[in-house]
Parts: structure tokens; C-alpha cells; sequence
């Protein structure tokens, strides 16, 4: 994919309250505005923590301003089909913003599934990953997976590096451009605990990236 630097890039990053969702749009802000980008408007959902709830945010960033103002990021919401990359750290996630998805999407998933309470309380069913990798098929081929939660519990001991792990695997797809690792990396040890954990994960997310992405 080439991406021209007056190019808007759209990323929706999904999951449930406490994942790190938050977290997680504001690194990459944060690192977008290290990368010189000059342009950066994002939405989030706020006030779900204590509820299991769904939770979504909107990034949006532009390297480049043309000289057309009318031309340029305006509106921090993406419109319905322009995302570019889906960054869920629940599956299903996918399908509840699926109104954002179109054939430019791609999508990265983490495998470990976090049952809503209608699931739990035998109301509703959960659909398999398969059933989920299908539907998203529908909109795109672009679809990649990755256990991030088993890679946390194993090499670090907690679930705390899940955002990170997805984050690196994310990058590897180019779907998101003009920032690098090294911006991430600066934004990681000024702003989060434990920033060596936080790094290296992102460096195992990137790597298994490199190893696994390939369309489905």
C-alpha cells in the first residue's frame, strides 16, 4: 500500500474496559506527534470501567496539510467504511464497529475472548474465531490474528502488555505509516510504567508480525 503524506489515516481500536484501549490511541498520538505529523484528531468512549462494556476510539492523523484547507483532517470521527486498520484486543469488537469497516480495512485481532455478560448469563452465544474471521471476510481479506493474551501470560506474567503486543503486530501490517518504532519507544518511557516490559513487547508483537501476517 503507498500512502501519500497528504493522505488521511483512519484507525479504529476496539475492545472491553480495562484492555488498555485508551492507552493504547493515545500512544500512537503521542508518537504520530514525534513522527512530525502535523495534523492528529482522535474520539473516545469514556466511563465503561466498571462495567465490562464495550470500548472504542477513533484515531485520525494527517503527515502533511495541503494547501486547501477544505481538503484536510477536520472531524475527529471516521466516517462509515473509511477506517483503515481495525485494532480489536477482543474479536468480536469487529463486528460491533463493523459499520466502520469497507474493503480498504485491515483487520488485527487478539485471539482471547472475553465473553460479554449476556454470554455468560446463557442468553446469547459467542460466536467461534472462525465464525468472526468469516464474517469480517465480508468486508475484507486483509484479516490477522495473534494470541497477544497467552504471549503476556507467558513471557511477562501479567495481561498489562496486551495493547502493546497488538500495537507492534499492528505495525507490521504499514497500516500505519510515518511512524516509527523508535517514536513509540520515546512515548513508551515517558509515559507508561515499566516501559522496558512495555518495549520489548512491543518488539515481540512487531516481530511475530513479521513471521504471521498474511491474508487469511
Amino acid at each position: 500500500m503507498t500512502v501519500n503524506e497528504h493522505d488521511i489515516v483512519n484507525l479504529v481500536i476496539a475492545g472491553t474496559a480495562g484492555q488498555g484501549v485508551i492507552t493504547l490511541k493515545r500512544l500512537i498520538e503521542f508518537a504520530a506527534q514525534k513522527a512530525g505529523v502535523e495534523r492528529i484528531f482522535g474520539s473516545e468512549m469514556h466511563g465503561l470501567a466498571q462495567r465490562e462494556g464495550s470500548i472504542m476510539s477513533h484515531t485520525r492523523y494527517q503527515k502533511k496539510l495541503r494547501e486547501d484547507e477544505r481538503k484536510n483532517l477536520q472531524s475527529p470521527l471516521i466516517s462509515h467504511g473509511d477506517a483503515d486498520l481495525f485494532v480489536c484486543l477482543e474479536p468480536v469488537e469487529a463486528l460491533r464497529r463493523g459499520i466502520f469497516a469497507s474493503d480498504k480495512t485491515t483487520f488485527v485481532l487478539n485471539e482471547r475472548t472475553i465473553p460479554p455478560i449476556l454470554v455468560t448469563a446463557d442468553l446469547q452465544e459467542y460466536p467461534p474465531l472462525e465464525k468472526i474471521k468469516d464474517q469480517l471476510k465480508n468486508y475484507s481479506e486483509e484479516i490477522y490474528t495473534l494470541n497477544a493474551t497467552e504471549l503476556a501470560l507467558k513471557h511477562f506474567n501479567s495481561n498489562q502488555q496486551v495493547n502493546l503486543l497488538m500495537l507492534g503486530f499492528a505495525i507490521a501490517t504499514g497500516k500505519l505509516p510515518f511512524i516509527e518504532l523508535k517514536h513509540y519507544e520515546e512515548v513508551i518511557e515517558e509515559w507508561l510504567r515499566e516501559p522496558d516490559h512495555n518495549i520489548i513487547a512491543l518488539h515481540m508483537g512487531f516481530e511475530k508480525g513479521k513471521e504471521l501476517i498474511k491474508p487469511i
